[in-house]
């Protein structure tokens, strides 16, 4: 059992005293269950659900994150993003602890010595939403893993963005414009994997869409003509798409006539379809003319929308004369300090999820149906550049 047991039995026995050697084996037994309500306990009463309640969130209006109160399960200070005191184990159990760490005598091993994957999240619906929804892939990763993970909940983008990069979460998933403005501010990022639809295993294209009678038949047609773009707010992926055309050879502040923003892309193909303009910038999950209206995209939704509002089914006379190389996904990112292993492990689990946990890969991937790829920094790197120069 312990090393002190056979030394204190002796001294008892040449004592001869019986109430003091039951003394010591109560001491000692009490010793012996007490470590063991460690990190595992922590993490297997967080899955009993409603016998055990779980540790409260605090929503901080200052950095949009929801953290907890509890001290976290290796027994460390939490970081507390909100600017409140650091909280810490009650003492008891901290002076418990230290002397654990302390005794030579001591063979108790800790259940689970292993580090939390602290992984941030937007919580468009909530924390608690969040929380039920996602538990799934909580519970892949840790199987596949071998460690606990902690979903952490943002209600702002930027606050997560800041949470990675000082390093107080390990990996968040982001939209693939937001990625990219994190990696300009502090090129401390790794992007792992993206999600793919099976339609657009590469990712998707800006299109630069044009109505068929126009006799616009490439760029050099639209010096001096007219051009709408799918966002009023100047998304990333849009000023990459400019600047692609401009390497292409059509430069949109010197060639184009006027340049209009819209609020969405069926705003910018309406005014195509009515004439109003000469071509249209816009999403598709496809860079061919001949399969935009049935392929995921804005194009196809345009169509869609069009008949519902007007019952009419026949189609524009759309075609597209440009793509943008393929935009991945929004990726799947962690700190370029992550150990080279710990990274690997990530990119098998997730690569592997849409197989092996088909319900994992629903929880954390709402709109793309083909699985994981992996991808790198050189897949964004046309925004990145747009980001930096920004």
């Amino acid at each position: 059992m312990f090393k002190t047991h056979a030394s204190a039995t002796a001294v008892l026995k040449e004592k001869g005293s019986r109430a003091l050697f039951l003394l010591v084996l109560l001491v000692l037994g009490l010793t012996a269950l007490t470590p063991r309500v460690k990190a595992q306990d922590v993490v297997e009463s967080r899955e009993l659900g409603d016998l055990v309640a779980p540790a409260p969130e605090r929503a901080s209006p200052d950095t949009g994150m929801n953290t907890r109160t509890d001290a976290d399960i290796n027994g460390e200070p939490i970081v507390d993003l909100t600017g409140a005191p650091e909280q810490t184990l009650p003492s008891s159990i901290e002076t418990l602890g230290e002397a654990l760490t302390q005794s030579s005598d001591n063979q108790i091993e800790l259940i689970d010595n292993t580090h939390t994957l602290r992984i941030g999240l937007m919580a468009e619906r909530g924390p608690s939403y969040l929380q039920r929804r996602i538990k799934p892939f909580r519970d892949y990763l840790e199987r596949e893993l071998s460690r606990p993970v902690e979903i952490i909940a943002f209600t702002d983008m930027k606050a997560m963005m800041g949470a990675q990069t000082s390093k107080q979460i390990d990996y968040a998933t982001y939209p693939a414009g937001a990625f990219a403005m994190a990696q300009a501010a502090c090129g401390c990022l790794l992007p792992l994997v993206a999600p793919v639809s099976q339609s657009a295993p590469e990712g998707i294209y800006i299109l630069m869409i044009v109505r068929a009678q126009s006799g616009i038949k490439s760029l050099a047609d639209m010096t001096g003509r007219s051009l709408a773009l799918s966002s009023r707010s100047g998304a990333l992926p849009y000023h990459m798409a400019l600047s692609e055309l401009q390497r292409a050879g059509l430069d949109p502040n010197r060639d184009l006539a006027v340049v209009y923003s819209r609020d969405t892309p069926q705003e910018a193909l309406s005014l195509l379809q009515k004439g109003e303009v000469d071509a249209a910038l816009v999403w598709s999950s496809t860079q061919y003319s001949q399969r935009l209206f049935d392929s995921p995209g804005a194009v196809s939704a345009f169509l869609e929308e069009r008949k519902a509002n007007t019952g009419t089914t026949q189609r524009p006379d759309f075609i597209s004369i440009w793509s943008s190389p393929a935009i991945p996904a929004g990726p799947h990112v962690v700190h370029a300090d992550m150990p080279k292993q710990d990274r690997a492990d990530l990119i098998t689990a997730l690569t592997a999820m849409n197989t092996k946990d088909p319900a994992a890969y629903d929880a954390i991937e709402l709109y793309h149906d083909g699985g994981f790829r992996r991808v790198s920094v050189d897949d964004y790197d046309p925004i990145v550049k747009i980001a930096t120069a920004k």
